[in-house]
């Protein structure tokens, strides 16, 4: 049954959003071409380009005339939705028509050409209220608008009337998606969300003309598929192993290649149910975009017992890497390094400590880039702090965890070579198992399943945005945050860094000090990337509130509330 309503001549929605059924202007369809080559003036994909960076080139706003910065105009956007209304979409901007996924799961389209307020032309109702929120963006490919819904849909817009062209369902019970689709030459990809909830990950592709599936490819491989083989063969764990997809894959269109990153897998904390290296879970896997086909890929921690997701961007990037030019990638991974590879090759080229404190593993492998403790010829893998089962007390370990990057991503500053991440220096787990081996699959399906306990005593401190020299991997500045951030980062050509915090502060950092030069408290938590973008020669700079702090961190209060589109200009 299709839910997509929709409401563009709707009058008032939810008592906040005002609906005018104005006809917007032509643009100019999304091209490969487009997409491929960023137009400074418009945001076209999630991470501002395909490769990750979540950089603008526009630098009208910088570090001289950062100080003039003024608040222009605020929009409403929506009453709080289900799953505690998280607003997390990166919004896309083609000339000056934005376009975002509400804390209802709605699809909107504003204009905000005039620089003085954004008006919306219509909104796409796209799931029900038990099932809004959290979605994290839309695509853009010819004079369409796609979205993936958190019930599994993937439905096709036309821009300029809001007209819903297509919607199909794609999962089976308990998956759902969360991460924007990415759109490729002829394809639409998405990656199934659902890494917690004992369901498989996988990564597709559909035809954005009718929605028919083109490929399907899954990071838990079923019997006959290569790494089944790294899954028991004496219980079923495969069939509820994880590894989901959070947050949109990055793509090289020279290569035609996709650098997706899986979740951990399931149970999180027993490693000993699921004996094997577990393929593909806390990868890094690289798909061919025409057939899904897994080129090659890396699995950071093999047998991973530390919830260890590997969800973070895989920045592309053309580096001078060890006095070679390389075709590279950048991963902040959950094991507490940041790791660099050749993106073409899959050759390992170095992983460096990016949080203060790492106690689970006594390093990674200079030849393998798996931790040292790795041993092939084993099933369970016995690192430095492993949770196991029948311990009465809880086992502590450090590094990675959480928060040291996730669902908000990094940027990257191609003049400078640096990569600017906010995380926290140091996280802690304590851990109990307490997997429950005689449940069914049926029992496991669907249901959050970490397979142990989070007890009093995990712990994280300093956060704090980084700078990483893209061309060693080290870290070279560092600043501290006064509490989390989960919007993810944009840096500019203005010399300029910005995010927000769950406090509701929007802050800007001087890319070469990181000394914090402007900020503004907005008042509503901040889970949405700041974007940039011009309108008639003149740069915006605007970010989304509104939600609930991930994991009940501390910050803005969870409950009713409301979001706002604020935008900035000189």
């Amino acid at each position: 049954m299709t839910i997509a309503r929709n409401l563009a001549t709707a009058g008032l929605v939810g008592g906040l959003l005002s609906s005018v059924a104005i006809p917007a202007s032509a643009e100019s369809a999304v091209t490969f071409d487009r997409l491929a080559n960023p137009e400074p003036e418009n945001v076209l994909t999630a991470y501002v380009n395909y490769q990750g960076w979540r950089y603008s080139t526009l630098d009208q706003i910088n570090k001289d005339t950062i100080g003039d910065l003024r608040l222009v105009f605020a929009a409403p956007l929506a009453m709080q939705g289900g799953l505690g209304g998280n607003l997390q979409s990166a919004a896309l901007v083609d000339d000056g028509f934005i376009y975002t996924v509400d804390m209802t799961g709605s699809l909107v389209k504003l204009d905000a050409g005039s620089g003085v307020t954004a008006t919306q032309l219509w909104r796409v109702e796209t799931t029900p209220p038990e099932s809004q929120g959290r979605i994290q963006g839309p695509a853009l490919w010819g004079d369409n608008v796609y979205s993936a819904t958190r019930i599994g849909t993937v439905i096709a817009v036309a821009r300029e009337s809001g007209e819903v062209l297509w919607e199909e369902t794609y999962v089976q019970p308990g998956e759902f998606f969360d991460a924007s689709p990415i759109a490729i030459e002829n394809s639409i990809i998405v990656g199934q969300a659902a890494g917690d909830a004992g369901t498989r990950g996988y990564v597709f592709a559909v035809d954005p003309n009718d929605g028919t599936e083109q490929w399907r490819t899954y990071m838990v491989p079923g019997p006959g598929e290569p790494g089944h083989e790294t899954w028991p063969a004496d219980n079923d764990s495969w069939m509820t192993g994880c590894g989901g997809i959070w947050v949109a894959p990055t793509y090289d269109p020279e290569t035609n290649l996709i650098f997706a990153g899986t979740s951990n897998p399931c149970p999180a904390w027993d490693g000993e149910f699921r004996a094997g290296d577990n393929l593909y879970t806390a990868s890094t896997v690289v798909l061919n975009g025409d057939t899904g086909e897994i080129e090659w890929f890396h699995q950071y921690t093999p047998n991973d017992a530390h919830e260890k997701d590997e969800v973070s961007t895989h920045i592309l990037f053309d580096v001078e890497f060890g006095g070679e030019p390389r075709e590279a990638f950048g991963h902040f991974s959950r094991t507490g390094y940041y790791f660099t590879f050749d993106r073409n090759s899959g050759e390992f080229l170095s992983a460096v400590p990016a949080q203060g404190l790492i106690t689970w593993t006594a390093g990674i492998d200079p030849k393998t880039g798996k931790p040292v403790e790795y041993n092939p010829d084993v099933d369970f893998q016995r690192y430095l702090a492993n949770p196991e089962r029948e311990e009465a007390d809880a086992r502590e370990f450090c590094g990675g965890t959480a928060f040291i990057t996730g669902i908000w991503q990094p940027a990257y500053d191609p003049v400078r070579q640096l990569v600017y991440n906010a995380g926290a220096d140091t996280t802690c787990v304590a851990v109990v198992v307490d997997f429950d081996l005689n449940l069914t699959v049926e029992e496991r399906f669907g249901v959050f399943n970490l397979g142990g306990r989070n007890l009093p005593g995990g712990r994280q401190t300093d956060w704090r945005i980084n700078a990483t020299d893209a061309t060693t991997g080290e870290i070279v500045m560092a600043t501290d945050l006064p509490v989390e951030s989960q919007t993810s980062v944009l840096a500019t050509a203005g010399g300029l860094v910005f995010l927000g915090d769950s406090l509701g502060n929007f802050h800007a950092y001087d890319s070469d000090t990181l000394d914090l030069v402007w900020s503004i408290s907005l008042g509503g938590l901040l889970r949405s990337p700041p974007f940039t973008y011009a309108v008639d020669g003149k740069q915006y700079l605007a970010i989304q509130t509104g939600g609930a702090p991930f994991g009940g961190l501390g910050g803005a209060a969870a409950g009713p509330n409301s979001s706002n589109l604020f935008v900035f200009a000189l």
